[in-house]
């Protein structure tokens, strides 16, 4: 029979599991190192990497993850780095190199489990697991609220939004006396705040003072003023410097506002002065609790009448706000006393005094108790708005009364003919009140309690949402609307228990809902409200084995669903790796199957598969799911897995990013498990622990090919191979080692007749080497094309080879 001509083109996927001699025209069934050219098929070798920093973190300590951020108002931009227990922040944005040295210590102390991170407004929240998580608000971030006090009116004057919207046109004026007061609130201890000022600034000599809130009283913070000019306060734009005090705690300020607030007064009268924006300065820190600034009803009123003994119910005449229903607090004593419940521990209550039916004798509140499980305890700090302007009569005008709740140890108990148990506080007075007054309305403001240790965050529908609650962990946990610090009120708390009691273990933002997943069971949470998101079982079998290996792809995949290519979001569980578009889960890796299975020695050691982690690259539409000593590729947009790749220097954790202002690209980037940071898909050469160039070693090796292109009942005639041909892209240099293997040798034999193959074809674009050989007796055989050269780049788009076919079946 006449030497027959064939085309293999290399249009198939990789295949690492199914038998070489089972696998289909255009597939192969090993290779390294290589990804496809295009959809429609080729292979090349995948790109090296650039070390972003030379020397190694922390003594060469393994980087435990990666993660990026940049305000979305001042545009400062920051990437970190988990190693050691630390968080670092590089000196160098991406795509810059750090240099030498990766960047600085942010002064924390996190955990050894890799952490997730989100951004929520402003601020940058971490949780890993070690504790309360963490917020930051990058270099200068926005005040939080800004007030200033009247005294001549007695009121407090909200120009928060001027000062925070960065709008250069909306802007704030004040004119301050001696006696008034510019309050500044941030969401955490703060060191300094700068002032943007306008056209109108102060020109008299006027000093300022700042001072923040510690034990109950304001404290002077010694600050430096970088506003001032000739003595003159305020007269330039400028920061007001402090030493930081870890003692500054919160207080309430302005009526519903919580935070640590910072006063400002001045030595005399300012010119009228024009604010634009102020910004803060606060490190890194674990997130504060706070108090959303909404009040709720309390669960109970009494008045102890000590003339009668009695208490008389009043809970009725305060929850429904109106003046016709009241407590009758009238020629009060001082051994009588108002009792309030609260469904929380409480920081404040806001009392409701009917018009005309006011308190002005002189009498002031001068002692707030809770009940502390076995004696009431008295509060500190009290700061009461009831009062006149005298001031030295409470109960004289609607107002609040708070005071220093952390300090609150309250417990809950039974009050007398009271069944339903709560948080009491009885409020006192230090001498008779008038004989007509009425307490019509009364509200609290719930204490904050410290937040617990989280493992996870993630940002949706504008509100921080935490996992693994020490004491629900089958719920999440969300924050207020826009206020990832608070955590205290009614538009906070748990989600509905999501499945059993097992805790969760990750959640994902996917399109307009949240992929929640457990060890065995994964559900999708539906809805605007997170107080009443429906939770839509996906899967009680499949569940999640690593959580950092979520990923979502935001990028259509043509398996997910029939009708249209879909998102999804690709996971690791223990058998293999799964995708979903938020219908079912599908198993993606049975190609790569061997790497699972147990049935294989390659697959992943048990110890080791709770702690994988993976990447994407939206550039290249891939998932990197990073092994100990190797990368499974999948491309998500083809849905197919390429051959395993390896690195000269493993990789343990990755991140997609995208570059600071003026490069705005995505970028990818891994680490290593000593210290090392790289910039990935951007050099031809891996690099070594010493910043050394080194090849990538690539090649492919094709199916079993047998006389019978395709798989059919046509038997396997015994042939000899005369020659092979290999569709390459020309490069300036570089031969193409090529290898036969007959009859699925386990070893292959080099082929260099006349001589190796070469990718140099001068004013060509392609080339198409020939290599001749007389293999005989051959049922099945295979090539394999490989490169090991620095900065060769093997493309290979197909192989043509020549048989002479036997008249026979077998050897």
């Amino acid at each position: 029979m006449a030497n027959q001509p064939f085309k293999e083109p290399f249009v198939g996927k990789y295949d690492g599991v199914t038998p070489a001699t089972m696998l289909g025209v255009g597939q192969i069934s090993d290779g390294l190192n290589v990804r496809k050219v295009s959809p429609l098929g080729g292979w090349k070798v995948r790109k090296g990497c650039t070390m972003h920093n030379q020397t190694p973190l922390e003594s060469s300590a393994a980087i435990k993850s990666l993660h990026q951020y940049t305000n979305p108002k001042q545009s400062d931009y920051h990437f970190i780095a988990q190693v050691n227990s630390k968080l670092y922040n590089s000196s160098g944005d991406p795509p810059t190199a750090s240099g030498a040295g990766f960047g600085t210590d942010m002064g924390l102390t996190v955990g050894t489990t890799p952490g997730f991170s989100c951004v929520v407004g402003e601020h940058w929240i971490y949780a890993d697991g070690s504790g309360v998580p963490i917020i930051w608000g990058g270099n200068t971030p926005y005040v939080f609220a800004c007030l200033y006090y009247d005294n001549s009116a007695d009121i407090y004057r909200d120009i928060s939004r001027e000062v925070t919207d960065g709008d250069n046109n909306n802007t704030a004026t004040v004119t301050l006396a001696a006696s008034d007061k510019l309050y500044i609130v941030i969401n955490e201890i703060a060191e300094s705040v700068t002032l943007n000022l306008g056209s109108s600034v102060n020109n008299n000599v006027v000093t300022v003072t700042l001072k923040s809130w510690q034990a109950g009283a304001w404290s002077d913070r010694s600050a430096a003023d970088g506003t001032a000019s000739g003595g003159a306060s305020l007269a330039v734009d400028g920061s007001i410097t402090w030493t930081r005090s870890s003692s500054d705690t919160m207080r309430m300020i302005g009526g519903s506002i919580m935070g640590y607030v910072y006063e400002l007064s001045f030595s005399g009268l300012l010119d009228a002065v024009e604010i634009i924006s102020i910004k803060c300065s606060v490190d890194p820190t674990n997130i504060t609790n706070k108090w959303n600034g909404q009040f709720d009803y309390v669960a109970g009123a009494r008045f102890y009448d000590q003339s009668s003994g009695e208490y008389d119910e009043g809970f009725g005449k305060v929850t429904n706000e109106a003046t016709s229903l009241y407590i009758d607090m009238s020629d009060a004593t001082t051994s009588d006393f108002l009792y309030l419940k609260t469904y929380a521990p409480a920081t404040a209550f806001y009392l409701g005094i009917a018009t005309d039916y006011v308190n002005d004798a002189n009498a002031q509140i001068d002692n707030i108790e809770h009940w502390g499980g076995d004696a009431w305890v008295a509060g500190t700090g009290i700061v009461d708005r009831t009062l006149d302007d005298t001031p030295d009569s409470s109960f004289n005008q609607t107002g609040m009364v708070s005071w220093d709740g952390t300090r609150d140890s309250a417990k809950m108990s039974l009050l007398e003919g009271d069944p339903i148990p709560g948080y009491w506080y009885r409020i006192s007075w230090d001498a008779s009140l008038a004989s007509d007054v009425r307490l019509y309305f009364a509200a609290y403001a719930t204490f904050p309690k410290a937040l617990p240790a989280y493992k996870g965050c993630v940002e949706f529908k504008n509100r921080l949402i935490l996992w693994g609650d020490p004491e629900f962990p089958n719920r999440l946990r969300f924050s207020a609307e826009n206020r990832p610090d608070c955590f205290s009120g009614g538009d906070s708390g748990y989600t509905t228990p999501v499945g059993g009691a097992d805790e969760i273990l990750c959640a994902v933002k996917f399109y307009n809902e949240l992929f929640v997943f457990k060890e065995n069971s994964i559900f999708l949470l539906e809805g605007e409200d997170p107080r009443t998101l429906g939770a839509l079982l996906v899967s009680n079998t499949v569940g999640l084995a690593s959580p950092n290996t979520v990923r979502v792809a935001e990028v259509g995949t043509p398996g997910a669903h029939a009708d249209e290519p879909l998102s999804v979001c690709l996971w690791q569980d223990t058998d293999g790796v799964y995708y979903s578009d938020g219908r079912k889960p599908r198993k993606i890796s049975m190609p790569v199957d061997h790497f699972f299975n147990t049935e294989y020695t390659t697959a992943i050691p048990a110890a080791s598969i709770k702690t994988r982690q993976a990447f994407v690259d939206q550039m290249n539409n891939e998932y990197h799911l990073l092994l100990p000593t190797s990368e499974l590729v999948f491309n998500y947009a083809t849905d197919e897995w390429y051959p395993p790749w390896e690195r000269e220097v493993d990789l343990v954790t990755g991140l997609l990013l995208r570059g600071t202002s003026g490069d705005n690209r995505y970028h990818t980037y891994g680490a290593s498990g000593a210290g090392l940071i790289f910039r990935l898909e951007n050099d031809a050469t891996d690099k070594a622990t010493s910043n050394a160039d080194v090849a990538i070693s690539h090649k492919i090796k094709t199916r079993a090919i047998s006389s019978e292109q395709e798989i059919s009942t046509s038997p396997d005639f015994s042939f000899t191979l005369r020659k092979v041909w290999a569709e390459l892209k020309t490069r300036a240099a570089g031969n193409i080692t090529t290898k036969t293997f007959k009859n699925m040798a386990t070893s292959g034999t080099t082929q260099s007749s006349p001589s190796a193959m070469s990718m140099v074809k001068s004013g060509y674009s392609v080339t198409t080497p020939r290599l001749t050989m007389s293999i005989e007796g051959c049922n099945y055989f295979q090539v394999e094309f490989s490169l090991g050269t620095a900065d060769q780049e093997m493309e290979i788009r197909k192989m043509q080879y020549e048989l002479d076919v036997r008249g026979s079946i077998g050897a």
